[in-house]
């Protein structure tokens, strides 16, 4: 096992709190990303305002987030936000225990937002916390491995959904759902004591600065932007795939829970792949062929898949290549994206790395969904819009060359300041 996933002495305690942590918060959120998975499906031809509402509630959150970063330590703010949303989840479970199918349309938008949202932050959160107290050289190596605890969790939680959510209902899959969240929180007020012994006792300093700044930071710096423009290349492609599964799926399944069951199996199969890529792949790949390289995988396979995309379409082909791509997602970006964020100051991990992470990630959603919707509108077949999607791909590569090229710089200025 020591080999394996490369661990050296002194980092296991740090790597099991991380792992199982990362466990514990995945599988939460895996349990309740089928049911909106079928609220998606159900509303199909409304995923466009959906988005849009999801765009506007994370430019309401940014700077509530950015008073708290600035305001208050680590150890206080990140099981504060955990706390915030499980309480949500607690009126969601309720609605929807009581109304089964028949919950109201506005209650299921709420839900599809709020998921949307939650997902987002609390993932942010926990990679900047890990940007925050692993150096580059340790990223490189357990990043993967780490994001592979999450994978687990992203196994067990579709497959919960799948097997209970026709004898407890949506409802009561979310009870569960709070019983894993809240354990994930227990676990980074224990990652994050362990840290303050490690630091003899020092508590996190309060990062301060203002509400805004991380925001204003990306627009600054070339290597924020070619991350933005990773992100937005990455998220045309996947809400093509998203919007296009729901169409499909709307058309050919009947019944929430039947839905709700496709969408817990398509879940369990990218997690499975995408555990293999962390635990076995993602940090040797880093290695061995380095950022610049490893970085323009992802859009290089995805042109392969989007040609057989616009050649013949099908649910099942259309699923495969959703399941690949949300796979090289989760096993291979993933890991990339959040060592990134490795090379750069506190502030950028935090503030600027969460502005990324939700207002760009969604703004870029929107865009997507909305040019999906046109493009329908406009009579255009999904397999003909996929087609349309390979310059996307073509243009991911490049800026992900670039990218990884300045994280090398930066990685190497970094450790040569050290010495």
């Amino acid at each position: 096992m020591f080999n394996l996933i490369n661990i050296k002495k002194g980092e296991w305690r740090r790597f099991l709190l991380a792992f199982s942590y990362f466990f514990f918060l995945l599988a939460g959120y895996f349990m309740l990303r089928p049911i909106r998975g079928t609220v998606a499906a159900n509303h199909s031809e409304s995923l466009h305002w959906l988005y849009t509402g999801t765009f506007i509630s994370m430019l309401l959150i940014v700077p509530v987030f950015g008073w708290l970063v600035s305001k208050f330590r680590r150890g206080r703010f990140i099981p504060g936000i955990y706390l915030f949303f499980i309480s949500n989840l607690v009126f969601f479970a309720f609605a929807f225990a009581f109304k089964g199918d028949a919950t109201s349309d506005w209650v299921q938008y709420g839900f599809y937002i709020w998921l949307s949202v939650f997902n987002l932050f609390v993932v942010s959160i926990f990679w900047s916390f890990m940007a925050d107290i692993f150096h580059p050289d340790q990223a490189q190596r357990l990043f993967g491995s780490i994001m592979a605890g999450g994978s687990l969790g992203a196994i067990a939680g579709p497959l919960l959904t799948a097997n209970q959510v026709s004898r407890i209902g949506s409802g009561g899959v979310m009870m569960v759902a709070i019983v894993f969240l809240l354990v994930a929180t227990a676990l980074a007020i224990a990652l994050g004591r362990y840290e303050r012994q490690v630091q003899r006792d020092k508590a996190s300093k309060v990062i301060g600065g203002g509400i805004w700044e991380g925001a204003v930071q990306v627009f600054k710096s070339k290597y924020l932007l070619l991350i933005c423009l990773l992100m937005l290349s990455h998220n045309l492609t996947s809400t093509f795939l998203y919007n296009g599964l729901a169409v499909l799926v709307d058309a050919n399944i009947i019944g929430f829970d039947e839905r709700t069951q496709f969408f817990s199996y398509v879940d369990l199969i990218v997690q499975v792949l995408a555990f293999l890529f962390q635990f076995l792949i993602t940090s040797r790949l880093v290695i061995f062929l380095g950022m610049p390289r490893t970085a323009i995988l992802p859009p290089v396979l995805l042109a392969a898949g989007f040609t057989l995309l616009g050649s013949s379409l099908g649910l099942v082909l259309f699923a495969a290549v959703q399941v690949a791509q949300r796979a090289m997602n989760y096993g291979l970006l993933g890991p990339v994206k959040e060592m990134l964020f490795t090379v750069v100051d506190r502030e950028t991990k935090y503030k600027s790395k969460n502005f990324i992470d939700t207002v760009v990630y969604r703004g870029s959603d929107v865009t997507a969904s909305w040019l999906f919707k046109g493009m329908m509108t406009a009579g255009l077949s999904i397999g003909q819009i996929a087609w349309l999607y390979i310059p996307v791909m073509g243009v991911w590569a490049v800026g992900a060359w670039h990218l990884g090229k300045s994280y090398t710089r930066l990685k190497q200025r970094l450790e040569s300041t050290a010495s």
